[in-house]
């Protein structure tokens, strides 16, 4: 008889043992759980500011490269409209393949406009700087001092 007690007992006492265990495994699957959600968390956010200084820097060179075009178009401006002013007739001043040099300091074109006849003379070769106008085959080319001629600043600017 006491062995049927004990053995009563010893049953009895086995699903205590397993809710325990089973609580225990449910709350580490929790854990875990909310582990796994915490981290899938970070890693999102992680990604998502990622992105955003992604966005930021491309979106900042962006931004750089139309300042610089902005720059270069106005100096394109100011060197054609100091181009125009040289002119007999500036209202009939054309221009054509124009550029920069490679360091933006000189206007590489070819202008035309009509002279004191009031025939346009043809697209001449112009570089036109801070410092002034040269025009290839300019009759008075030879009277100028070598440092307005044209050729000497066309290999100085690197424009021909």
């Amino acid at each position: 008889m006491v062995s049927t007690v004990l053995l009563a007992m010893s049953a009895c006492s086995k699903p205590q043992d397993r809710t325990r265990d089973e609580a225990a495994i449910a709350a580490a699957i929790e854990q875990a759980r909310s582990e796994d959600a915490e981290a899938d968390r970070l890693m999102r956010e992680r990604a998502t500011q990622q992105e955003k200084e992604r966005r930021e820097a491309e979106q900042a060179a962006i931004d750089s490269r139309v300042a610089q075009d902005e720059a270069r178009r106005a100096k394109e401006a100011r060197f054609e409209q100091q181009a125009r002013a040289t002119m007999i007739d500036p209202s009939s001043f054309q221009i054509r393949n124009q550029r920069l040099n490679a360091d933006g300091t000189a206007l590489c074109a070819e202008v035309n406009a009509k002279n004191r006849q009031g025939v346009f003379g043809g697209f001449r070769r112009v570089i036109v700087t801070d410092s002034g106008v040269s025009f290839d085959r300019d009759p008075d080319d030879n009277e100028r001092p070598p440092e307005h001629r044209f050729a000497a600043i066309a290999k100085l600017t690197g424009c021909y």
